[in-house]
């Protein structure tokens, strides 16, 4: 978690400004609707942290397709690809260190964990 806090710290984000573009990284082209849905925020707060991360050009809002043009798709822009990949690569190695440290009964154990998790 100080990984992450270090992260975003260094990258300038809010806590929330960072579930957000993670979650856009990992399922791009969610409407806004539905992540706002699934992150559990409020239409304000939300409405007001896309509009920065816009502003910023860390994403991107496309019309979808269908008959409702109101609905937006959320795709990170190059420059929030290139921040959340900066990111995610020093969780990575911070995971692949612990892990490391931990040896392989332990990795073994937390992924039986994680994959109870899911089910």
């Amino acid at each position: 978690m100080r990984a992450a806090e270090e992260a975003r710290h260094k990258a300038g984000l809010s806590r929330p400004e960072l579930q957000i573009l993670m979650a856009i990284r990992y399922t791009p082209g969610q409407t806004v609707g539905d992540l706002r849905d699934s992150l559990s925020m409020t239409v304000p707060t939300f409405a007001r942290i896309i509009g920065e991360l816009d502003k910023r050009g860390l994403i991107e809002r496309e019309r979808e397709q269908a008959s409702d043009k109101r609905r937006r798709a959320l795709t990170l822009s190059d420059a929030g690809t290139t921040l959340t990949t900066q990111i995610t690569i020093v969780l990575r190695e911070r995971l692949r260190l612990a892990y490391r440290a931990a040896g392989p009964d332990a990795v073994e154990g937390a992924r039986k964990v994680m994959d109870a998790l899911v089910k």
